[in-house]
């Protein structure tokens, strides 16, 4: 979707921006992002010297070599997920290379890039299933079927690299039960329950004849994190129903210069579905996610979590940072929650969300979902009593643009363990809400001609800078 920037309007104080420049209008914001998305995806590796092996991957190598030059490199995930690395090794994927399937990360082990050219893509759809003899027509007019059993969940299907992608229809949502005949606007798509087999409404015919590319993002994550200390630097994670990168609770793990783009859609259970950029769900300590573009996310696009409401064990988050992050078209940009009624010691402390340009939230495939909600900051409920606790958090020198439904929603039931908040930018329709942060809050804030007076004088953010988008 474009948004134009004809009307803007700007209260409160100027925010200088870390680089120097003085964010004012939607186009300052535009070519802060185009410059953040320019520097991620032309990135160096910035890995440093491997304490350890290099190990070499390429498309055009053979697990049967050695892998420890660019002339012997391996040539699968599966090598490398099973290959004997120890700690402090370091494992290279060619520039410009393509692996699909899923990584298995291993404790102490950094992956990355070396060579020139674009970021290394590990994409989880199998193959492109733009292949005409594989799509049947069936007896329900301009409904297609892939003449193939996919045991696990499909998200979304993803045409010509996002040129269009589908509408997946769920059994129990919108009347639907599971009749391809209720499959009746183009594009839509139901993975059946029943065959296992996956269904698409094209009415300009065979989708292969429409589309050179077709990605079927699969119930899996792509790469998943075995082992503390594991960075993920400058690689390109796509197509996936499940997370970009997930992880129990890890100590360590930094994903730096990377992009992430159309992951999620597959069905948990019942009507909730995946989908998360970069997850950790568990206790987490020294967790960095750094110059990443991201980008069509069904949920998240950066999350650390937990909840239990019957385990008394104690969680602690430590030492989260996320930084110079471009993050668009996701539900939530960012996402957090760690909630235990029955642990009295759980805590997030030194929690930093800094400098990152989070825009358009809900305007992506992940809108589809049936609770209609989407904000830049995830982080609590209207109404809900939930206990978030936290210390030493911050929230600082971002630039919150546009949400589809609010930009924030931030609670805890303590005053305290809220974060501080200065020099953000809120940009928004004024026909839209601010959102809203607070303990225990029970109403959102409408984003009008006060909200920058009120975001002060409600002590949310210090220095607010405030931008209409109409």
């Amino acid at each position: 979707m474009l948004f134009s920037c004809n009307k803007n309007e700007l209260s409160g104080e100027e925010k200088a921006d870390p680089d120097g420049e003085v964010i004012r209008t939607l186009s300052d914001v535009n070519v802060k992002a185009d410059a953040l998305k320019a520097e991620i995806l032309n990135s160096d590796s910035k890995t440093g010297v491997a304490a350890g092996t290099i190990y070499y991957i390429s498309n055009g190598g053979n697990d049967l070599n050695n892998g420890k030059s660019s002339k012997t490199a391996w040539a699968t995930l599966l090598k490398v997920s099973h290959a004997d690395l120890k700690s402090g090794d370091m494992v290279l994927f060619e520039r410009g290379g393509t692996w699909r399937g899923s990584l298995t990360t291993k404790e102490g082990i950094t992956y990355s890039a070396y060579g020139k050219g674009d970021k290394p893509k590990i994409i989880g759809s199998p193959q492109n299933y733009s292949i005409r003899n594989k799509w049947k027509a069936t007896g329900t007019s301009n409904v297609y079927v892939y003449d193939q059993v996919f045991s696990n969940d499909a998200g979304v299907l993803v045409f010509n690299q996002g040129e269009s992608y589908t509408y997946k229809k769920v059994v129990g949502i919108d009347g639907f039960s599971g009749d391809i005949g209720q499959l009746t606007n183009d594009l839509e798509m139901y993975h059946s329950i029943s065959d296992k087999k996956i269904y698409l409404h094209s009415y300009k015919g065979n989708p292969a004849d429409r589309f050179s590319s077709i990605e079927f993002c699969l119930k899996e994550n792509i790469i998943k994190i075995g082992g503390d200390n594991v960075t993920i630097d400058n690689i390109c994670v796509k197509y996936g129903g499940v997370h970009g990168i997930g992880s129990s609770s890890r100590n360590g793990l930094k994903v730096t210069n990377c992009e992430f783009g159309w992951i999620g859609g597959s069905i948990q259970r019942e009507t909730t579905r995946y989908g998360n950029a970069v997850e950790i769900y568990g206790a987490c300590k020294d967790y960095i996610v750094d110059h990443c573009y991201i980008y069509q996310i069904y949920d998240a696009g950066i999350t650390h979590q937990y909840k239990n409401y019957t385990s008394s064990e104690t969680v602690i988050m430590e030492n989260v940072t996320y930084s110079n992050n471009l993050i668009e078209y996701c539900s939530y940009s960012i996402e957090y929650f760690l909630d235990q009624p029955l642990s009295e010691k759980d805590v997030m402390k030194n929690i930093s969300f800094k400098n990152n340009i989070c825009r358009f939230a809900g305007y992506g495939f992940g809108w589809q979902r049936p609770n209609k909600v989407a904000r830049h900051i995830q982080g609590g409920w209207l109404g809900g009593k939930r206990k978030y606790p936290a210390e030493n958090f911050s929230i600082e020198g971002n630039i919150f643009d546009r949400s589809i439904d609010i930009l924030l929603s931030i609670s805890a039931l303590k005053e305290e363990h809220l974060p501080k908040m200065k020099n953000n930018v809120y940009i928004q329709s004024s026909n839209k809400n601010f959102g809203m942060v607070g303990v225990e809050y029970k109403q959102y804030y409408p984003f009008n001609q006060g909200i920058g007076e009120l975001i002060k004088q409600k002590r949310i953010d210090e220095s607010p800078i405030i931008i209409f988008a109409d």
